[in-house]
Order: structure tokens, then sequence, then C-alpha cells
């Protein structure tokens, strides 16, 4: 089981590629146009986190629940850290039951593009 700290570390990192990645963060913009609160549960480790997407870049990352959330995620801490370095894809892990989304019928069909 991966660690809190390594969890929010790969986490933040995330975050960071995405918001210096022209591609990374315009894809993101283009598939999710409105702000979205996003939230991810890591029950292995009994944590939650969110973010906010606004303007094609997410926010920093915060700790605990989050209000209103848009897009929830929840995925055990191994399976997290395996797809942040880029081992598998979150379309097989969620195909496969190892990740479960949580949104609209709306940010579902918009998320597709990126999976």
């Amino acid at each position: 089981m991966a660690t809190r700290e390594e969890v929010e570390r790969r986490l933040r990192e995330l975050i960071a590629r995405l918001d210096h990645s022209d591609d990374g963060s315009r894809s993101l913009g283009r598939a999710l146009p409105e702000r979205r609160v996003l939230s991810l549960r890591v029950p292995d480790l009994d944590r939650d986190y969110w973010t906010e997407l606004e303007d094609g870049r997410l926010g920093e990352l915060q700790e605990g629940p989050a209000e209103g959330a848009h897009i929830r995620v929840t995925a055990g801490s191994d399976e997290l850290v395996d797809l942040v370095e880029g081992n598998g894809s979150i379309f097989s892990a969620y195909l496969a039951g190892r990740i479960r989304i949580d949104a609209s019928l709306s940010d579902l069909l918009r998320l597709r593009k990126l999976l």
C-alpha cells in the first residue's frame, strides 16, 4: 500500500504536469470547459482530496471532503500511484472496477475524451 505522503506527492506532480503541459491542460479545458470541483477518495488510506478545475487549469491540492464536488473518483493508493506514474490507463482501471468515477452523464461523456 502506498503511503499518504507518496499519494500526495504524486497528486501534486500530476497537477503540476497538467499545469505546465499545453496539450494536457488544453485537453482538460476543452473536455470540461466549465468550472468543476474534483474530489478523490482513497479508501485504504481513509483520505479525501479535492481540487478545482477552472480555465483548463487544476488548482492546488486540498485535503478533506469536497462540498459539492461535480466529479468524484475513488481509487486505492497503489492504483492511484500507478496511474499517475503512467502504468496503465484510467479507462482500463475503470472498466476493471479498480477505480470508480461518479459524475453527471454530461461530465462522463466529456471525460471519455480524456480516458
